[in-house]
């Protein structure tokens, strides 16, 4: 609350000194009356200028203050003035009858709060008052907060929270106080101890119900005593004893879970209305969530296995398994090698390669000794794990395949179309294909069918529905010009 004093008083400088006529770069003359804006003047004494009022250039109040700031906010169509006197401060009404008495070392009126309230200070303590110049809370505290429903008030080293009426609602007993939408859900820490206000509401200095930890869980709590964790509803009763090793919120879409530890394993608790369920038994050594199909996973040992319909998918059968949703199939890893299986469990491709890529349903890259190759959904092969590199392109249904740094093209229906023997390649529109080799330029088709020799140093060819004529030169200066027809799909 403090900045918000700083804020203010300068706000107040920057109007004093905007309120100030070209006079006063003028040596002052005692006793001149200088009329300002808003009903209000200033005259200097001989020693500094003192501030009053008047009504069209008549003087109506002796210059009793030493600044008077008017205010009017368009919004509350409501207007006021800040007075002070020395180093008090108070408020007077647009009709200048007094408001708040000049007795503050701070005032700020609130206008933007919702209810509207006036923020006060006496030395280094805040205090609060209400519309009418009433003192809500004295001014004996050292901050003072407020969330538009309650004030939390800070006492020394302790907290505690008042209504926007000034009745206490919790005492300021406690060194921490988390805020909750819900009041009762509040918690409190007195003394290294945490407790939620429902639970101590009758005796909540001398708090019957404490704990370590204390984390919100829905609507309820997860607690933590010494290296013991529970579960507690908002009446403190108890859900989970306080006895497992672990206790914490599962992932996020699979609301009201809990994962659990004891004994060095751990199991899934889903809590409903008050009931424990559950979900996975206390008897693995890790839980998580597969991200990429939002499908519960567990391990033992070093077996991994998705979990549903309160079982494992394989019997834990695999040291790895990966679900994929598109084509509703699962790769499998025994030891370092990886296979593909059906749901049911029956196997599709067999446990033996290195690495396996979904093309689609039907068709998977797979590596085997560094080497890629291609199979089908029944396991067999399709393309011999016999090259170096694989660039499926979805698009074009082919894929650049790659041997000791040459590359050639395959497709998924007629296998091996081009040799991989050429440095690159361009796919053109009508089943040909534009390569090189040793820096010179062809046009080769299936089979590695030559069309155009690969004797040509440089090409040009700009796609398009009106230009399809590849132009090729030669060394001796002759240009080949070959015409595409068809189309490559």
């Amino acid at each position: 609350m403090r900045w918000i004093y700083l804020l203010v008083l300068c706000m107040m400088g920057s109007i004093y000194l905007s309120a100030q006529t070209k006079n006063d770069t003028i040596k002052p003359v005692k006793d001149e009356i200088i009329y300002l804006m808003d009903d209000i003047y200033k005259v200097w004494n001989g020693v500094q200028y003192k501030w009053g009022f008047h009504t069209e250039r008549e003087v109506s109040s002796k210059p009793l203050y030493d600044t008077i700031m008017y205010r009017y906010l368009h919004k509350k169509n409501f207007a006021y003035y800040t007075i002070r006197k020395g180093t008090k401060w108070g408020l007077l009404k647009e009709n200048k009858a007094e408001w708040v008495p000049m007795e503050y070392d701070g005032l700020n009126y609130n206008h933007r709060a919702t209810p509207t309230y006036i923020s006060a200070r006496k030395g280094d303590k805040f205090g609060i008052l209400d519309t009418l110049g009433k003192e809500t809370l004295a001014t004996i505290y050292d901050d003072i907060m407020s969330d538009g429903f309650t004030f939390k008030v800070q006492k020394g080293e302790l907290y505690g929270i008042f209504g926007l009426d000034g009745k206490e609602l919790i005492p300021v007993c406690f060194d921490k106080i988390t805020m909750h939408p819900q009041f009762n859900h509040i918690m409190v820490r007195k003394n290294k101890k945490w407790s939620v206000y429902n639970w101590i509401k009758a005796s909540p200095c001398v708090p019957s119900v404490a704990f370590d930890q204390l984390d919100n869980f829905t609507n309820y709590y997860v607690v933590r005593n010494g290296t013991k964790f529970g579960l507690l509803d908002i009446d403190a009763k108890e859900i989970l004893a306080v006895e497992y090793e672990f206790l914490s919120p599962f992932f996020l879409r699979y609301l009201n879970t809990l994962l659990v530890g004891k004994d060095k394993k751990v199991g899934l608790y889903r809590i409903d209305e008050g009931k424990v369920i559950t979900e996975i038994p206390i008897e693995y050594d890790d839980i998580w969530v597969d991200e990429k199909n939002m499908k519960i996973k567990v391990k033992k040992g070093d077996k991994i296995d998705y979990y549903f319909n309160n079982e494992t998918l394989f019997d834990l059968a695999y040291n790895d398994v990966q679900y994929y949703e598109h084509i509703d199939r699962v790769m499998v890893k025994k030891g370092s090698k990886w296979g593909m299986s059906k749901v049911s469990g029956e196997l599709m491709i067999p446990i033996k390669y290195s690495k396996i890529h979904v093309i689609n349903k039907n068709m998977f890259m797979v590596e085997k000794s560094g080497k890629w190759g291609i199979v089908n959904a029944r396991g067999d092969v399709m393309l011999p794990t016999s090259y170096d590199e694989f660039d499926f392109r979805k698009e074009m249904n082919i894929m650049f395949i790659a041997k000791k740094g040459k590359w050639g093209i395959a497709t998924l229906n007629g296998g091996v179309i081009l040799a991989p023997k050429y440095d690159d390649l361009v796919v053109l529109k009508n089943k040909k294909f534009l390569v090189t080799s040793n820096g010179l330029w062809g046009i080769v088709g299936p089979g590695n069918r030559v069309e155009v020799p690969v004797e040509y140093t440089k090409y040009e060819y700009k796609p398009g529905k009106d230009k399809n004529i590849i132009k090729l030169f030669h060394p001796n200066g002759t240009v080949k010009k070959y015409k595409l027809v068809n189309s490559f799909r």
